[in-house]
């Protein structure tokens, strides 16, 4: 699935960020972590959708047809 590639690039790319913003010396912890909140919040929200995306994904969806 596509979106799983995008979900698991973009968690790359968050996880950059926040290396970013820790790394930076001139932030106090109270910038980082206004600067880090809404980053943190968004890495969940995609961790959860992975889930749900690799059970979609993993699942073997079969037609069942009733015979009367």
């Amino acid at each position: 699935m596509k979106m799983i590639d995008t979900i698991n690039e973009r968690l790359k790319e968050l996880q950059g960020e926040v290396e970013e913003i820790v790394a930076n010396q001139s932030l106090n912890l109270t910038q980082k972590n206004t600067k880090m909140q809404p980053l943190v919040e968004e890495k969940k929200v995609l961790e959860h959708t992975l889930v749900y995306l690799e059970k979609i994904k993993n699942t073997n969806y079969e037609g069942y047809c009733s015979k009367t």
